[in-house]
């Protein structure tokens, strides 16, 4: 049987909207005995600069709480990708699921993530992306659609 997405990506960030996404993926995934590859992306945290102490200079304590809220923003999105995987595992025992927890810029990882591995379908939710954040959302999905050379399906 020849199908046309066998490779699915979805973007997961643990928020209703991607979870909405994440069941389209899988019944899509389902119907086309496609591979299934969820893809959660941390938004780096950027530090702010204080050009009042010099080029770059910011107090050390706060680049550590920095990189401790970068810390405890991956062990959520880890955590969710997790329960999302088991849950589909016991739902769908025969459906082929990977996941894969990064950090960056979700729009830009996402696109490089699917183009690498040849994906035929990104699945996103309208808004979410960004989890915690989700003030970036709506933009996420925007710059996914206009910069990919994918079929992108968005789920409202």
């Amino acid at each position: 049987m020849n199908t046309m997405y066998k490779k699915i990506l979805v973007a997961f960030d643990g928020s209703e909207a991607s979870k909405h996404a994440l069941d389209h993926a899988v019944s899509i995934a389902e119907k086309n005995q496609a591979e299934l590859h969820i893809v959660s992306v941390v938004p780096r945290v950027m530090m702010p600069v204080f050009p009042d102490e010099g080029f770059g200079a910011a107090p050390v304590t706060a680049a550590q709480d920095m990189s401790d809220y970068q810390e405890r923003m991956k062990a959520v999105y880890g955590k969710s990708l997790e329960e999302a995987e088991s849950d589909i595992k016991n739902h769908y025992p025969d459906l082929k699921v990977e996941t894969t927890l990064m950090e960056g810029r979700p729009s830009a990882t996402i696109v490089d993530e699917a183009e690498t591995n040849d994906m035929d379908l990104i699945v996103i939710g309208s808004r979410g992306l960004g989890g915690i954040t989700g003030w970036i959302l709506g933009s996420t999905s925007r710059r996914i659609v206009e910069s990919c050379t994918k079929p992108v399906l968005v789920v409202k």
